[in-house]
């Protein structure tokens, strides 16, 4: 079945889940990150880029991303299929408890961004999609089939966080890099990005040379400043989005130029152009933090 450029859509039954398939026109995707856990399988090689790491994903393999990590993909062709799934941790659990009879399933790499090693994971990840992709003829037993295989994997796909994470994930987790000044310009741009800052302000604000920020924020940080300052605007864009907002207002409110640009970098971000996200996110913003999916955080 021919699917459109990009398709959100929740099961009845899976409540908290947010299921998408996306066709991404740019072989890039700015840095970003979301609330929750990230499942997915490109028809393409990804290099996900987090921190200073940079894991090279197989096509065809199911990519694991954790709660609240900043990441950006790069494409090795375009335009590229993605087919995806978000939740918490805490909606993962609740459709599908912990079973101690079933291991977790194996992945290379790190809590952050991980692999699965084995392939009948992005074989059985697709086709929990295939299932329950929305019809407008749907078979019930096609459907009751991907619930019960989604609920039985998902405890096998998600590990358990640790009371320390669960923790740090409640309070709004701000990251060490073990060094004063960049915390500082860290939380700078985390807590400044609606209003014009420029390098040189940032540079001002910990009395170093601003060749010597951009150096050492990218090798703290894996990303520029100014990467992270327009990833924090479309974050806070997208949550006033989520909520209802106008697109209008949530451009001004997070601190881009105007309209068409927030529109360029959204759909760079999520393939979906904030309007249309809007739309979509209705649900979300009727749901506790703790239940919403990855997307509208």
């Amino acid at each position: 079945m021919a699917l459109p450029a990009s398709q959100y859509w929740r099961d009845a039954e899976l409540a908290g889940l947010q299921f998408t398939t996306n066709r991404f026109r740019y072989r890039e995707l700015r840095p970003h990150r979301h609330v929750g856990f990230t499942l997915a399988v490109a028809d393409t090689e990804l290099e996900v880029r987090s921190g200073t790491r940079v894991t090279v994903v197989p096509p065809g393999a199911l990519l694991r991303i954790g709660p609240d990590v900043w990441h950006s993909v790069q494409a090795r062709a375009q335009p590229w299929r993605e087919d995806a799934l978000f939740c918490s941790f805490a909606v993962a659990r609740c459709i599908s408890p912990a079973n101690d009879a079933l291991s977790l399933a194996r992945v290379e790499g790190n809590e952050g961004v991980s692999v699965f090693v084995d392939a009948a994971a992005a074989l059985e990840f697709l086709e929990c999609h295939r299932l329950l992709v929305p019809r407008s003829t749907g078979d019930a037993g096609d459907i009751a089939s991907g619930r019960a295989l989604l609920r039985q994997r998902l405890a096998q796909w998600l590990p358990a966080p640790s009371p320390t994470e669960d923790e740090a994930h409640d309070t709004g987790p701000a990251p060490d890099s073990g060094d004063e000044r960049l915390n500082r310009l860290y939380t700078l741009i985390a807590s400044g990005f609606h209003q014009r800052m420029t390098l040189d302000s940032l540079a001002d604000a910990v009395g170093w040379h601003p060749v010597h920020v951009q150096r050492r924020f990218r090798g703290a940080w894996g990303f520029t400043p100014h990467e992270m300052l327009v990833g924090h605007r479309i974050e806070y864009a997208r949550d006033l989005i989520a909520g209802g907002a106008h697109v209008t207002y949530a451009a001004h409110a997070a601190g881009f130029s105007d309209q068409s640009h927030l529109h360029k970098t959204f759909l760079a971000t999520y393939a979906v152009l904030p309007g249309d996200y809007r739309r979509l996110a209705v649900l979300d913003a009727l749901q506790p933090l703790s239940a919403r999916n990855g997307i509208a955080g």
